[in-house]
């Protein structure tokens, strides 16, 4: 088809009049008229495709239209008609050629975009097209969330470790949870340098001698029954270190043959226990309590190679403690002792003794 040309036609309308002499003059007069042609019947703009800046837009993103327009007259086109539609119905107020999801608006719903294009109707008619609806793109959702993951327990050799967390889906409607076998996952995780080992993935678990020294987290990757993603990112909760729990002291107290010089009454005290490597011994602070009526005496120091109140020698075979004491109370008074041991790496093991009664 050859190429269709709009023309501008300038008509010049010259009258000359000449000849009717009246009176004896000649009268002439020239008129120009400038005119333009009514609007070329022509061909309609016409869209072959629409490409999206997104494929699989989630709610808050904001996609973007771009049509593909021909005019076999080669007019160019001015701004189309955009209508977006979901499931193929129409979005109220969306007529631009972008659009920014919103709750509602996800969840493997198909987008399209309806394009009607224009041409400057001054120029040629028909300057609207056919509308052309675009293949659909499927939305995606808000991934479901884990929040607030916490572990509860001790994490101490023998300690049952259990892991909670809050499920939330931010879609409109929501998405409730997946809680079967396949659904959300869990993981316990036990970290040593750069170093990373499953210990269980179960919601509860219980620490083994083999995780000390662990910094273990609990971690949860939520599922959803429904909607597009139905995964969401992995939460961590914060880190614990294992620990081998360790033994209080086992403090006995006894009358009989004083450790030292006995000077009033007094009473021996033996104290075994564990040091689980935190190096050499550096002090016992320990306090006397009397019962009926209940007293706590002031904190006593003794330290090991050193003597006591009663001259009695402070010894440390590295598990037991041994020395002799006078004590605050009378005789015939019932007490018992609560005991610290200070070590040089300033951690401390507690415990306190059962009742005598003084000799």
């Amino acid at each position: 088809m050859a190429k269709r040309t709009k023309i501008n036609h300038l008509i010049c309308l010259v009258t000359l009049a000449i000849g009717l002499i009246i009176g004896g003059s000649v009268s002439a007069s020239v008129s120009e008229v400038n005119t333009r042609t009514a609007p070329v019947i022509g061909h309609a703009p016409v869209v072959s495709d629409v490409t999206f800046d997104k494929m699989t837009p989630a709610v808050h993103d904001t996609v973007t239209a771009t049509p593909t327009i021909t005019d076999e007259d080669h007019d160019t086109p001015v701004t189309s008609l955009y209508q977006w539609q979901l499931d193929g119905k129409d979005i109220p107020k969306a007529t631009e050629n972008s659009y920014r999801l919103v709750p509602g608006d996800g969840n493997g719903k198909k987008l399209t975009i309806m394009v009607t294009p224009q041409t400057d109707p001054a120029i040629t008619e028909p300057a609207t097209g056919i509308a052309f609806t675009s293949s659909p793109i499927i939305t995606q959702g808000l991934a479901p969330e884990a929040v607030a993951v916490k572990i509860y327990g001790k994490p101490e050799v023998g300690q049952l470790l259990t892991g909670s967390y809050l499920y939330h889906d931010s879609d409109t409607p929501k998405d409730l949870e997946d809680t079967s076998s396949s659904g959300t996952q869990f993981e316990w995780i036990c970290s040593r340098s750069s170093s990373k080992k499953t210990l269980a993935t179960a919601k509860t678990y219980t620490l083994q001698d083999a995780d000390v020294g662990c910094a273990i987290s609990f971690n949860v990757t939520p599922r959803s029954i429904s909607g597009i993603p139905n995964t969401g990112a992995q939460a961590q909760s914060k880190a614990l270190n294992v620990i081998k729990a360790v033994p209080p002291p086992e403090i006995r107290l006894f009358n009989g043959n004083q450790i030292g010089d006995r000077s009033g009454p007094g009473y021996n005290i033996e104290i075994n226990y564990v040091n689980p490597g935190y190096g050499a011994l550096k002090a016992i602070v320990f306090q006397e309590h009397l019962r009926g009526p209940e007293k706590n005496y002031p904190l006593d120091e003794v330290k090991v190679g050193e003597l006591t109140n009663s001259h009695s020698l402070v010894t440390d075979s590295g598990s037991a403690i041994k020395f002799g004491k006078n004590a605050r109370s009378n005789t015939g008074a019932t007490i018992s002792v609560y005991a610290t041991l200070h070590f040089q790496n300033g951690k401390r093991l507690q415990g306190s003794s059962g009742y005598i009664t003084l000799e």
